[in-house]
């Protein structure tokens, strides 16, 4: 079996515990003959590194190539693939964790919230603000085959449900706001046409006080701000 780990990657054979209580810290692939494994401490590596360096998947796993033989890496086993679909399964299985098991994300513990944190009596002396914003940057490119891109939680995190969302963009108009400046660069990048990407942007709705995001509020942009 060929296992990841955050020291490099390694072969070895393996001779399955059946005792009862018997506790393993590793991801396999293949549920009936696994072939792969992933320890807990590599894929924890890699969403840290992911999140924090910007560091994307094919350059993570060269690394572990060179940690493992950096005279020959190219005689390490390939697991890229493996990678991009474990490394999603553990995200989600993460979330879900974090989240209560089989429920959604929460929403900011701070805000006033009925039948939570307020009172019976809460109308007209609690209120809550929100703030929405987007970030044009976030750019997301066309796949070659979208079909392969399967949610794993479609809907019940921070995004909102991709088969009613495009049915609103289908519906809707798109109507170009004309700026009051006679040369705004913002408004003109945003709403350039860019063939090749799926999504040229992302936007969100936050409370206001505190800046954490509302459930169900974010989504892609497909055409500037569209």
């Amino acid at each position: 079996m060929t296992i990841v780990h955050t020291k490099g990657i390694f072969t070895h054979e393996i001779s399955w515990c059946s005792c009862p209580g018997s506790d393993l810290n590793y991801w396999h692939l293949d549920i009936s003959k696994p072939k792969t494994a992933f320890t807990f401490d590599v894929l924890n590596h890699f969403l840290v590194d992911a999140l924090e360096c910007k560091t994307s998947a094919m350059s993570f796993y060269q690394k572990l190539k060179w940690l493992t033989n950096n005279a020959f890496p190219d005689r390490v086993p390939d697991r890229y693939r493996e990678l991009m679909r474990v490394s999603q399964l553990w995200r989600d299985l993460k979330h879900r964790k974090w989240f209560v098991f089989g429920g959604t994300c929460p929403f900011c513990p701070a805000c006033p919230q009925p039948g939570l944190n307020l009172p019976t009596d809460w109308r007209g002396r609690y209120d809550r603000r929100y703030v929405i914003d987007g970030n044009f940057t976030a750019q997301h490119m066309k796949m070659n085959k979208p079909e392969l891109d399967v949610a794993l939680s479609d809907g019940q995190g921070y995004m909102v449900s991709e088969g009613p969302y495009q049915s609103h963009l289908q519906q809707s108009l798109d109507s170009k706001e004309r700026p009051t400046c006679s040369n705004h660069r913002a408004i003109n990048a945003a709403n350039i046409n860019k063939s090749n990407l799926q999504s040229t942007g992302i936007g969100a709705t936050a409370c206001a006080r505190h800046g954490c995001f509302v459930p169900h509020s974010v989504v892609d942009f497909r055409k500037g701000e569209r």
